[in-house]
């Protein structure tokens, strides 16, 4: 025979024993491999749905733990906090922390408080099958005297499954201690959990509540044809007893895909011994094998450097495999710009949550202020005028003029402080006078020298005497003593503090005026002072967030967070700014920066003058006793014929019964019956009516504009100035007698 033949008959026998051979191991182990896959997966998406239901009962569990050992818990269970139920288990409160049913029992086991989360969504009682259920299940919780059982289960009821968590309420301070109570929450477990469950398994899921045994494992009941297989994973209480069925529809192929391979595999054989042998063998090799393991090679570069790399596969061939390279690369690159998009859009909404949640601590502040402010002002009110009663009546060489003298200092340092928070709050604006820095710093000096320093040096370096501003005195008082204050405390009240005044024109060059100083600031003169400490530094992680109100690293007893905000916002509201400098171990440096005035003599009030003027008629409408009759009484001294009314109503009365002669009106804004812009508006419609000037212990910032365009000729804020008034009261006759 030719040895063509034999090589023929060689070839056809080996492609024959090959496809014999592979359709013998495609059956045999191929098939057999498949099928144990098959196994292994049902297995395998059985426990990751026990382990996801499980997962959402430890959570539940955490959260009923957290709960049950707060305070807050403790108390009411004591009686001492009635409205911490209704407090912390709203109807948001619930559906966020995902609680169907809420229970609270005493340390007998009696219901305290309960509440149910129904779908519209609102609350209603708990049921009592529910509270029997519960109360039932807390028993083994209640009798551990050591408060450490916590019972997690599941529960069916009228074909729903319900996660259960109950732990004994203790408190926190006191491990070990008998259980004061439970509380037991419950979450259902519904169709909206079921669609989630589906979503992160990747397969349809539902409940059965067919019994079944805890060795059932799984259950095939899907029809082979449609190539979808059932698998059962049951659900267990606490006391290994089966509750219900977690039921995933699989979609098992891999029977067909082992055929498909089998058949596969022994074509190809065949057809390689056939047509190609030894010769398709090394083509491969070097055509293509080797390409494949340099691009493994390459994935396995890149994998390793994540998305945060660049590198690539390597193109060349111009073939089906340089395609596949340019293709993952592609991919690659989207990863990595998708990758840089989610950072982005995180650190976005960090920033925007941080926002808000400054915005509504601020919000918080402004209503606080808003809320005392009135009162407060009434109060400085009366007692300016009553001091200043007293200090006129008392001959100037009085042993206690001093005091009153320092009385009056005191409160016009509180009206002040007042001030500071109303504007903080956008409440209140400044009230600007021109002044000298260096003024400021003397009195700043005097304020810090009672002993908030505690045993700190202050080194004053004064290198201009063109250091006059527009500004409000007490607030640029306050915020030099913040400055100095926390200086002294980043020094731990040791240590020297460097004052120096300066100023500095923008024009000028760079080397005698830093730029970034004056970033954002218009062009001309502004006079600077810079407070330095020697203290360790502001750590350069937190140079970022030293102005946002309520952050600090201080102790909680030792600070609020709100200088360094307040700080800001006064400067701000001045036109200047308030830049800082600081490196770890060498101190930090606060510099405020204020534009530069020129000086401007005002010419004050002459009392003689006033005392020697024609008496006017004034109606004085307020309804805090004391603030009336200490003014009246002042006003009365400096040559005013002054009537009284409690109210709005009655200033009306009086009004009308001698109208026309009246010189002017001095009102409250808050009063009964009627308010202060009430009686405006009714002064106003009568004819050639006085001018009518507002005074008032708390005017909202947004409002004042407004209110001056009401009918008031001056709007004045408690506690005022006397001469202040006088000049005002003074300026609205002159104004009212010119038109």
């Amino acid at each position: 025979m030719k040895l063509q033949y034999k090589a023929w008959l060689l070839v056809l026998a080996t492609i024959g024993l090959l496809t014999t051979a592979s359709v013998l191991v495609s059956r045999y182990s191929i098939f057999n491999t498949f099928e144990d896959l098959e196994r292994l997966q049902s297995q395998d998406q059985s426990e990751r749905a026990r382990r996801l239901l499980s997962q959402q009962l430890e959570g539940l569990t955490a959260t009923a733990m957290d709960y049950a050992y707060w305070t807050d818990t403790v108390q009411f269970i004591e009686g001492s906090r009635p409205e911490f139920f209704e407090e912390n288990f709203g109807t948001d409160n619930m559906k966020y922390l995902g609680i169907t049913k809420i229970l609270v029992l005493d340390a007998l086991g009696l219901p305290l408080a309960g509440a149910e989360l129904t779908a519209e969504p609102t609350l209603k009682p708990i049921s009592e099958s529910m509270s029997q259920v519960l109360r039932s299940l807390a028993v083994s919780v209640l009798s551990d005297k050591t408060s450490k059982t916590v019972l997690r289960t599941y529960h069916r009821v009228d074909g729903d499954l319900y996660l259960v968590s109950i732990a004994a309420v203790r408190s926190q301070y006191k491990p070990g201690t008998d259980p004061m109570g439970a509380l037991a929450a419950v979450r259902r477990f519904d169709s909206t959990e079921l669609t989630r469950f589906s979503d992160i398994l990747m397969h349809p899921v539902r409940l059965s509540f067919v019994e079944s045994s805890p060795s059932d494992s799984s259950d095939d009941r899907g029809s082979s044809s449609h190539a979808r297989t059932e698998v059962s994973a049951p659900v267990l209480d606490h006391e290994g007893r089966p509750v219900a069925l977690l039921v995933l529809k699989l979609d098992m192929r891999l029977h067909e895909a082992g055929h498909s391979l089998a058949l596969a595999g022994a074509l190809q054989v065949a057809f390689a011994s056939l047509v190609v042998g030894a010769l398709l063998v090394l083509l491969l090799n070097h055509l293509i094998l080797r390409r494949l393991q340099r691009t493994h090679q390459e994935l396995i570069h890149v994998t390793r450097e994540g998305v945060t790399g660049d590198a690539k596969l390597s193109v060349g061939g111009g073939d089906e495999l340089t395609d596949l390279a340019l293709g993952i690369n592609d991919l690659l690159a989207k990863t990595r710009e998708d990758a840089v998009e989610q950072r982005q859009a995180h650190a976005r909404q960090e920033a925007l949550h941080l926002q808000l949640m400054q915005s509504q601590k601020t919000e918080a502040l402004g209503r606080f202020t808003s809320g005392i402010a009135h009162d407060f002002n009434n109060s400085l009110a009366a007692i300016s005028g009553w001091v200043r009663l007293a200090n006129e009546d008392l001959p100037p060489n009085h042993p206690s003029a001093e005091s009153l003298e320092h009385a009056f200092k005191s409160i016009r340092y509180a009206s002040g402080l007042m001030k500071q928070l109303l504007s903080f709050s956008r409440q209140s604006t400044p009230c600007l006078e021109r002044i000298r820095v260096s003024a400021l710093i003397a009195e700043a000096r005097t304020l810090v020298s009672l002993g908030l320093m505690g045993k700190c040096t202050l080194q004053v370096d004064q290198r201009t005497e063109d250091d006059w501003i527009e500004a409000d005195p007490t607030q640029m008082k306050q915020v030099i003593v913040n400055l100095l204050i926390n200086a002294c405390d980043a020094m731990g009240g040791k240590g020297s503090i460097t004052l120096t005044l300066d100023s500095h024109e923008t024009t000028l060059p760079a080397g005698n005026a830093p730029s970034i100083f004056f970033d954002q600031l218009g062009e001309g003169r502004y006079v600077t002072l810079s407070i330095r400490d020697v203290g360790p530094g502001i750590a350069a992680e937190h140079l970022d967030r030293i102005f946002e109100p309520f952050f600090t690293t201080k102790a909680s007893d030792k600070g609020t967070g709100l200088g360094l905000s307040v700080v800001q916002g006064i400067m701000a509201r001045h036109s200047g700014a308030v830049r800082v400098t600081s490196a770890p171990g060498e101190g930090a440096c606060f510099v405020l920066i204020l534009p530069a005035q020129e000086e401007l003599r005002l010419s004050s009030r002459s009392p003689e003058a006033a005392a020697a003027s024609t008496p006017k008629r004034l109606l004085y409408a307020e309804d805090d006793a004391l603030v009336r009759d200490a003014w009246s009484a002042l006003l009365q001294r400096q040559g005013w014929v002054v009537t009284t009314a409690c109210d709005g109503e009655e200033a009306w009365t009086q009004f009308q019964a001698h109208l026309g002669k009246w010189d002017a009106v001095l009102t409250d804004l808050s009063m009964p019956r009627m308010t202060g812009l009430q009686l405006a508006h009714r002064i106003g419609s009568t004819t050639s009516p006085p001018p009518v000037i507002l005074i008032s212990g708390q005017i909202p910032f947004e409002d004042e504009a407004q209110l001056e365009g009401a009918g008031f000729s001056a709007v004045l804020h408690k506690p005022v100035d006397q001469d202040e008034l006088l000049r005002s009261l003074d300026e609205a006759i002159k104004n009212n007698t010119s038109s």
